[in-house]
């Protein structure tokens, strides 16, 4: 039974993950791109998103394109729908063994202190949320 709940709770949190981070590049260009020249400089955007939106700085010019916004939109949704589907071998279905590996690789990544169990402090969503 316990295994059932941590399975559980496991793919639930992949799945808030995705949700997270379901706003599209429009969005993020109409509220960032103040100027409307297709830019958004990184500087701008504030440490709470800086560390995250770095990376989509491809090129590094300090600028995040809306071309090099949807590459990281792209990848992250794939990544996303990966862990919501974890066909490994890319048969169409996911049998039981595809989805307790991917499960495992889940428990992995929350388990920062690699200690074999998940504190509250490694639970994603434990950071408070800004409201909009």
């Amino acid at each position: 039974m316990k295994k059932m709940l941590a399975l559980a709770v496991i793919s639930g949190s992949a799945v808030i993950g995705a949700a997270a981070f379901a706003k599209s590049p429009d969005e993020f260009f109409s509220r960032f791109d103040k100027d409307g020249d297709g830019k958004v400089a990184v500087a701008e955007i504030g440490s709470h998103h800086e560390g995250r939106l770095a990376e989509a700085d491809a090129d590094g010019d300090g600028f995040i394109s809306r071309d090099e916004l949807t590459a990281m939109h792209d990848a992250r949704k794939a990544e996303h729908q990966a862990k919501r589907f974890p066909d490994a071998n890319n048969d169409g279905v996911v049998d039981r063994r595809e989805h307790e590996d991917a499960a495992r690789d889940r428990f992995a990544e929350l388990d920062a202190n690699g200690d074999g169990l998940i504190s509250k402090d490694e639970m994603p969503g434990r950071h408070q949320r800004r409201s909009h």
